[in-house]
């Protein structure tokens, strides 16, 4: 053979094998550090870095998924069908899917995970938030518990030293990340271009503002200004705050060494910015609630004059929402938005409108349409299907609202009533008849019995229901609400059960269950609207209400025992309000501590005759509630307590701390703790428990009724009447 022909040969062997051997997959555990390059496009497995710079290696997309955050990425790349669990937040979303909307919630690394509920999904990812540039206590706990349980977590949103990335472009690398994770790249990659056009788009009109126009900002936040008048000023790190200097402008909370939100009196926050701010931004992320009443307390307020940018009239309100698509958001999708937003507020002369280009995203990427008569609004019309989740932790799907209902217990009919589709009722139970502010419509609409006592199934088939609303009491009532649901299955009727929760599939219990329930009937009846508002305002009281039970110092927190009339009155057992029954969670969601919960008790509702409750609980009671819905019984129950000497055995009747606490289904004068009006009871328990911290229930009450009933009240002595 010719020389040079061998020579060829063996060369062209050697190349081979070597060829060969660069095709060997290497041995070992994939990517081990922030800064590799991505794997080439292909099957999985796959290796991506999330914005803490954690690399998590997936060998198969995800197909069981807690949200805790970042379901709107999901949703945008199409595939929140894989979601089984969500956190809070997520579930209050309204421009989400309802039936996402209605997973199981599972809580927040805020107020803690349950993670009991989250085994029983069996997710194979956990999508967290990471918000502080080092994980938080809670956002700390889900590693180590999802480590522990062997789920894989990705944390998405501040973003760490040694990723590739910065914010706000780190939504744009989240979309990326997600779309490799899932194996829905290329639609991924259409959204991150088109984003990545646009931002590039801003930064252009930045770079063209000349030096001598450059405005100086403050940024500062609507919502604690308008409610509590705290002011909150977006330092660096905020992403509002960033906001400011990516569109060209120059944050004057930069100038110090602030924290990321500092807050200020108005004196501080003059001396430090009054001369030199020539805008003022005020920073709305409730979708625009807060933002007018904020901005009139500064223009109404002359010590605010000092402030330069006051003076010549440059104060702007920004509307953002982490709920309402209609809205840019920063941490989204929706951040292009929230620039060109920012932008045109501080450069009307060099930023376009921010509208055209928000339409533009949620009609290409979110399947979503806009119409801007009063205000852009974007697909908020419910779409139907819709499902939701009762008390059970059953899911419910409607084709459409329902016409024809049937309802077994006042609270849910009131809630109908506020909502404006009490009009639907066809049937009712005995006991919502004597709820006297209904419409005499449905008072006298025809009676099918109570869940405790039988149904007439002859009267619900006539009267033909698309729904049934029953309560979800537990204890005595089971029997017949399981006869309900079985009945109602067999006949082809659909049913909500809403009251006590099975807190590991609704991630809720009461009394906060009473504003999902609001959601939730909102969605079903196509009146989302007017059920937010409702469920905003009775979530804002709720929430201050918490606050004030933070604030209780250790030393000062008292032991509550809750008892119901009957017993006293009638000298015989006394029932007690146990684990699970609003009452006894209220007590101690308002601060105190309920002494029954010292003991197991196999009942929700505990009996004990005198003797033993004083055994029980005599020498530790602090104070003793008597709660029940009718004022003369719950009166004379008080007023025999304190005149017997037996009482005198606990120590709340020794010191003379027995209240009595009117909650009642039947009239608009009193709280109730199952229905909107459970805010209410809230803050007359927590006044019966600490008077020194807890406003007077009233006046919340008043505008409660005054806003979404339509009623009004009048003082009287220590009551009211409303009506």
């Amino acid at each position: 053979m010719n020389t040079r022909v061998v020579i060829g040969v063996l060369l062209a062997v050697i190349l081979a094998v070597f060829a060969l051997y660069l095709a060997k997959p290497p041995t070992g555990g994939g990517v081990s550090n922030a800064t590799a390059p991505p794997r080439a496009a292909g099957p999985s497995p796959v290796s991506v870095v999330d914005s803490a710079g954690r690399v998590v290696v997936f060998d198969k997309p995800p197909e069981r998924v807690v949200a805790l955050t970042h379901a709107e990425f999901l949703y945008v790349l199409g595939v929140w069908n894989r979601v089984v669990g969500i956190g809070k937040s997520v579930a209050d979303v309204v421009s989400l899917p309802a039936s996402l909307r209605n997973r199981t919630v599972v809580g927040d690394t805020y107020s803690g995970i349950n993670w009991e509920a989250v085994a029983a999904l069996k997710p194979d990812l956990v999508v967290m938030g990471y918000w502080g540039g080092v994980f938080a206590a809670g956002e700390q706990q889900v590693l180590e518990k999802s480590r522990e349980l062997g789920y894989k977590v990705l944390a998405f949103g501040y973003v760490a030293p040694g990723v590739n990335s910065s914010w706000p472009y780190e939504n744009i690398r989240i979309v990326r990340v997600l779309g490799k994770v899932f194996n829905v790249r290329d639609r991924a990659e259409e959204l991150a271009s088109w984003l990545e056009e646009r931002y590039r788009e801003a930064l252009d009109i930045a770079m063209r503002i000349p030096p001598e126009k450059r405005l100086n900002v403050l940024v500062i936040s609507a919502y604690s200004l308008a409610t509590s008048g705290d002011i909150y000023v977006s330092g660096r790190g905020s992403a509002s705050g960033e906001l400011v200097e990516l569109v060209g402008a120059h944050n004057v909370a930069f100038d110090y060494n602030l924290s990321q939100t500092p807050k200020l009196d108005l004196e501080k926050l003059i001396a430090l910015f009054g001369n030199k701010t020539d805008v003022v931004i005020v920073r709305d992320w409730h979708g625009g609630r807060y933002v007018d009443r904020a901005i009139k307390r500064i223009l109404g307020d002359p010590r605010w004059r000092v402030i330069k940018a006051v003076r010549e009239g440059r104060v702007y309100g920004v509307n953002f929402s982490y709920y309402d698509f209609s809205y840019p958001y920063e941490y989204s999708p929706r951040f292009i938005s929230a620039i060109y937003a920012l932008g045109h507020l501080i450069y009307p002369q060099y930023y376009p409108d921010w509208k055209p280009l928000h339409v533009e995203l949620l009609r290409r990427f979110y399947n979503m349409s806009c119409h801007v008569e009063g205000g852009l609004r974007c697909n908020v019309a419910q779409l139907y299907p819709v499902t939701v989740m009762d008390s059970m932790g059953r899911e419910v799907t409607f084709e459409s609202p329902p016409r024809r209902v049937i309802v077994l217990y006042s609270g849910w009919a009131e809630a109908l009533y506020v909502l404006g589709v009490v009009d639907r009722v066809v049937g009712i139970s005995p006991s919502v008849a004597r709820a006297s502010f209904l419409p005499k419509e449905v008072r006298g609409a025809p009676a099918v019995g109570e869940t405790f006592s039988g149904i007439n199934w002859e009267a619900v088939a006539a009267l033909r229901p698309d729904l049934i609303i029953m309560g979800r009491w537990k204890g005595g009532f089971e029997p017949g609400e399981r006869q309900v649901l079985e009945k109602s299955r067999e006949l082809g009727y659909k049913v909500l059960a809403f009251g006590i929760t099975d807190v590991n599939k609704t991630g809720t219990k009461m009394p906060y269950e009473n504003i999902r329930i609001i959601r939730a009937l909102g969605r079903v009846f196509n009146v989302t609207e007017k059920a937010e508002a409702l469920a905003d305002f009775l979530e804002r009281e709720y929430k201050k209400a918490l606050e004030i039970a933070r604030g209780i110092p250790p030393e000062k927190r008292r032991n509550v025992l809750v008892i119901y009339p009957t017993g006293v009155l009638e000298r015989g057992p006394i029932s007690v309000s146990y684990r699970g029954s609003a009452y006894a969670e209220t007590v101690e969601l308002v601060g105190g501590h309920n002494v029954a919960f010292d003991y197991n008790f196999t009942v929700q509702y505990p009996k004990f005759d005198l003797e033993k409750l004083i055994a029980l609980f005599g020498n530790k009671t602090d104070v003793l509630i008597v709660a029940w819905s009718d004022y003369n019984r719950t009166a004379q129950a008080v007023k025999a307590i304190l005149s017997d000497p037996r009482w005198r055995a606990i120590k709340a009747v020794r010191e003379g701390r027995v209240y009595g606490v009117v909650l009642s289904a039947y009239s608009l004068n009193f709280p109730e703790i199952y229905g909107p009006r459970f805010v209410s009871a809230i803050y007359a328990f927590g006044r019966a428990i600490y008077p020194e911290y807890y406003p007077d229930w009233r006046p919340i009450h008043a505008e409660l009724l005054r806003r979404f009933y339509n009623v009004s009240c009048t003082y009287v002595g220590e009551g009211l009447i409303c009506g």
